[in-house]
């Protein structure tokens, strides 16, 4: 199951790197943000993508984050997940994850 499936599980509006129009919040950005991988032996034994997902929020709803990160556990994804960060002149909070 790739990221964007898991992120569409959630029932959350998501899109790659931003929306073509505007999008009132919640809802969630994802971003590549490069690869881990295991080399030896002048090869690669594993791969894998990691990503930045930001969910965009006005209110705090729990179950919105736990929707989110229930989705990345059972597709097995682990992940760190940021503080609630304010941004003013948007007038939304972000919440970052590393996955």
């Amino acid at each position: 199951m790739s990221i964007y499936e898991v992120l569409q599980s959630t029932n959350l509006p998501c899109a790659y790197s931003h929306f073509k129009t505007k999008q009132s919040p919640p809802y969630i950005v994802y971003i590549g943000s490069g690869q881990d991988t295991f080399e030896a032996d002048n090869t690669h034994y594993y791969r894998e993508n990691t990503y930045q997902i930001e969910y965009y929020y006005t209110t705090k709803n729990e179950q919105n984050e736990a929707s989110i990160e229930d989705a990345l556990l059972a597709a097995g994804y682990l992940y760190e997940k940021s503080e609630d960060v304010y941004i003013e002149d948007q007038g939304v909070f972000v919440i970052y994850y590393q996955v």
